[in-house]
């Protein structure tokens, strides 16, 4: 009788530590990789120090719900598709399907920010908006990897260049200063990043003249992979539950975006 209550005693000290180790295990967040790579104001790589309205973002991501903890993977523009096929990342954050995503794979949120990029020159005597109707001859900044309409989303630097004069670089903030210098005729800027550029360097508001319309428009979803947890209903979701508290809006007024679409 005695050895009995000790395998009886035994087996419940056993028993126990599992439901502990399985209500532990169950407690821990799954890690979601999301992709990160220079796309200011929405995400920036200055060496390996990462900032931009997207830290932000998964920050109160992170927050807001347990179940998932997100984490950044950096991967270059160039690559990410490779970089994705080779599973390095689950999600990325601000994104279109027609930016080169394979719909077979991959699905998206609903619409969650609204923004696009301009075309932006110089300000100067007796040029008007009609300075942004012809781009023939003219020097263009642009960012390495991005997809442009004026390009018809091609981004092959090859093509950029002998085609549409662009010079490329990796920094819309490098892209400006060549502007503000004299060595380019024109760029193509984020709208957000051309707010938050104002707001930090109000004196170069009379400098720059922006265009009215749009190089393209963007209605930003987040694109995760097919599969896996979360799925984009979940973080559909979440975007819902975070825009009716009200911390969506504070983040984009944070970085000097007009909350209009939201």
């Amino acid at each position: 009788m005695t050895n009995l209550k000790k395998i009886l005693g035994f087996a419940l000290i056993f028993i126990g530590l599992s439901s502990f180790v399985s209500l532990s295990a169950s407690s821990t967040p799954l890690e979601v990789k999301v992709h990160f790579d220079s796309f200011p104001p929405y995400l920036i790589l200055k060496g390996a120090k990462r900032s931009g309205i997207g830290v932000d973002l998964v920050e109160i991501m992170n927050d807001f719900q347990s179940r998932y903890r997100f984490t950044f993977v950096t991967s270059p523009t160039m690559r990410r598709f490779q970089l994705f096929n080779e599973g390095s990342y689950d999600l990325s954050l601000f994104d279109h399907l027609h930016w080169g995503w394979d719909v077979d794979k991959v699905d998206s949120t609903d619409e969650f920010l609204h923004g696009g990029e301009k075309y932006v020159a110089l300000a100067k005597p007796n040029r008007g908006q009609e300075y942004f109707e012809v781009f023939h001859g003219k020097k263009i900044g642009a960012f390495l990897g991005y997809h442009y309409s004026l390009t018809s989303f091609n981004n092959d630097p090859k093509i950029l260049l002998e085609t549409y004069n662009m010079e490329l670089t990796s920094s819309h903030e490098g892209n400006l200063l060549k502007l503000l210098n004299g060595r380019v005729d024109m760029v193509i800027l984020t709208d957000a990043f051309i707010s938050r550029w104002l707001v930090l360097y109000p004196e170069d508001k009379d400098k720059l003249l922006i265009s009215e319309k749009w190089d393209q428009e963007y209605h930003f979803v987040m694109v995760v992979r097919k599969g896996v947890s979360p799925t984009a209903q979940e973080l559909t979701e979440l975007l819902h539950e975070m825009r009716r508290a009200g911390v969506l809006v504070e983040l984009w007024q944070k970085y000097g975006i007009t909350p209009y679409a939201y």
